[in-house]
């Protein structure tokens, strides 16, 4: 496991223009409802005490005061923050196939290939991740099910004994969620290698895969704490900093930039990871069917004259 991670960790370091590339992108889409969201809390403030303490630190009082007497004048960002949101997963969906693509080919990065091999696997990885949310809807339901269910078993008795009883439905939907989203990489893997296979036959394939190599599953965990970590890390920072002056809020929007380049670096890492273990534990690829034409040659056969019908001939030129 240690030299997956590792071996993965130091293919996505070498691709540093394609984690800077995608985060240039997010930056961007985060720009576009940073700077009317600004604009509007500080007009509903009216220049009040309440914008630089929601500024200064989070008060949940203001914040809860400021939204039942303005919280109207920000519905219209509702639509835009949706959009931004579905943008963001299409793009990442788009951009999965030009980072598997510098993955395997090892050229120096060059944005027209990329963004050529992105468009080549873009409808196939989008039928995948369409499945992801199917899953990942079923087992939402599931798991509200599971939650429902034990909290009726659970109620009454003391705190600890109602934690202990939600450790299960939690397990559930903590295994299940970690697991869709990390079958979804391997899918996406298996389309790359295999172009036989549809995006169906592929996430049927790497649901069997993990299954069978639940190794997979705790290179992701352990990512996952990685990246646990480090929004720990961030809070922490945060805390310590605050935004009650200038030089302050500029600092801290260094940070989160970091952070943020921090977050997408993780996130091609995992897909590296799935990259490398189906490279050491490779699936057979879907043979391909040969289909041998035959030709039928045409020859005109001419008849060797016979000694008979040599004299024949020969006594009616004379």
């Amino acid at each position: 496991m240690f030299t997956i991670l590792t071996q993965a960790f130091r293919r996505t370091a070498q691709n540093w223009p394609v984690v800077l590339g995608v985060f240039f992108i997010n930056f961007a889409l985060g720009l576009i409802i940073a700077f009317p969201s600004f604009s509007i809390l500080r007009a509903e403030s009216q220049q009040s005490l309440a914008f630089e303490k929601l500024v200064g630190g989070f008060d949940f009082t203001v914040f809860y005061d400021f939204m039942h007497k303005n919280g109207k004048s920000l519905t219209p960002l509702l639509p835009i923050s949706l959009g931004l949101s579905l943008l963001y997963s299409i793009l990442n969906v788009l951009f999965a196939g030009g980072i598997i693509s510098q993955f395997a080919l090892r050229n120096p990065f060059r944005l027209g290939a990329f963004l050529q091999n992105s468009w080549q696997y873009f409808l196939r990885f989008l039928g995948v991740f369409l499945l992801q949310i199917f899953c990942l809807i079923i087992i939402l339901i599931a798991s509200a099910l599971l939650f429902s269910l034990f909290d009726s078993v659970a109620k009454g008795s003391t705190e600890p004994t109602f934690a202990a009883w939600m450790i299960l439905p939690m397990a559930f939907a903590f295994f299940y969620i970690t697991y869709v989203l990390n079958v979804g990489d391997y899918a996406r893997i298996l389309l790359f290698r295999d172009e036989l296979l549809n995006p169906i036959q592929a996430f049927w394939k790497a649901i069997e895969y993990v299954f069978r190599n639940l190794k997979a599953m705790q290179v992701y965990w352990a990512v996952m704490v990685l990246s646990l970590i480090l929004s720990l890390i961030y809070l922490l920072i945060e805390s310590r900093i605050g935004m009650t002056s200038g030089f302050k809020i500029i600092l801290m929007f260094v940070v989160q930039q970091a952070f943020i380049f921090g977050r997408i670096f993780i996130r091609i890492w995992q897909l590296s990871n799935a990259f490398d273990f189906v490279s050491l534990r490779p699936i057979p690829l879907t043979p391909k069917t040969i289909i041998i034409e035959h030709k039928i040659t045409e020859e005109t056969i001419q008849e060797p004259k016979t000694d008979e019908k040599q004299n024949i001939d020969t006594k009616l030129s004379e």
